[in-house]
């Protein structure tokens, strides 16, 4: 028999004994085992501690929904705020994109294949109860170079030039092969985050006006 303080965990009547302790919170737990011999006789361990962590929680899971705008319209800097107006914007799942035929969502890529937009625009809300996450964890999907705001902020670019970036900006290089289809790893701080609703934005640039595809995909996880 094992016990959690005083109550009861689990049991097991046949060696080797072990037994599953499932659903475990986070927390720290004080555990003791209690043996019985074949004449009903028993001895308690002694009390062992044991931490539980808490893992990580997703705050938007891959292939989500997004808002997007795919026009090649400047859209400065007020798109990224939370406030943001964005409902005549379409909507549409990860993943988003052209050119690869993956996609689960088809977006607009300009005037011709050669005369592409270089930036398209996509956001998304979602709700934290309480924030107080040791960090998060960005998984992105970016063919070629993405700028991520949180809340308005910036707080990560990937394969983006220095400096101010604006809507004809162009990604430091091509992304091809594999790598278009590969979820980058970007840890950034939890201090944008706010209990209640929260926006993401992101800004996906091309390397060329001529360039074949576009990807985006993006996993927001909230690290204990």
């Amino acid at each position: 028999m094992t016990f959690n303080g005083a109550t009861l965990i689990g049991t097991d009547t046949s060696s080797p004994y072990s037994f599953s302790w499932t659903s475990v919170a986070a927390g720290t737990y004080s555990l003791t085992a209690r043996a019985f011999d074949n004449l009903g006789a028993s001895t308690n361990s002694a009390a062992i501690s044991i931490t539980v962590n808490q893992g990580p929680t997703t705050l938007i899971a891959k292939n989500s929904v997004w808002k997007y705008l795919d026009n090649g319209s400047n859209q400065g800097t007020a798109w990224s705020a939370t406030a943001f107006v964005d409902t005549t914007w379409a909507s549409g799942a990860g993943q988003l994109g052209y050119g690869d035929g993956d996609e689960a969502t088809v977006v607009s890529f300009g005037p011709s294949s050669s005369n592409k937009y270089i930036t398209t625009y996509f956001r998304r809300a979602f709700s934290v109860v309480n924030p107080t996450f040791g960090s998060l964890r960005i998984n992105i999907v970016r063919d070629d170079g993405a700028v991520v705001y949180l809340n308005g902020v910036e707080v990560a670019r990937t394969n983006m030039p220095n400096g101010t970036i604006t809507f004809t900006t162009r990604a430091s290089s091509a992304i091809g092969g594999s790598a278009e289809s590969t979820y980058n790893v970007i840890n950034i701080p939890a201090s944008a985050l706010v209990a209640g609703t929260n926006v993401i934005a992101v800004e996906l640039h091309q390397s060329a006006a001529n360039s074949s595809d576009l990807s985006f995909d993006l996993e927001l996880l909230g690290q204990p």
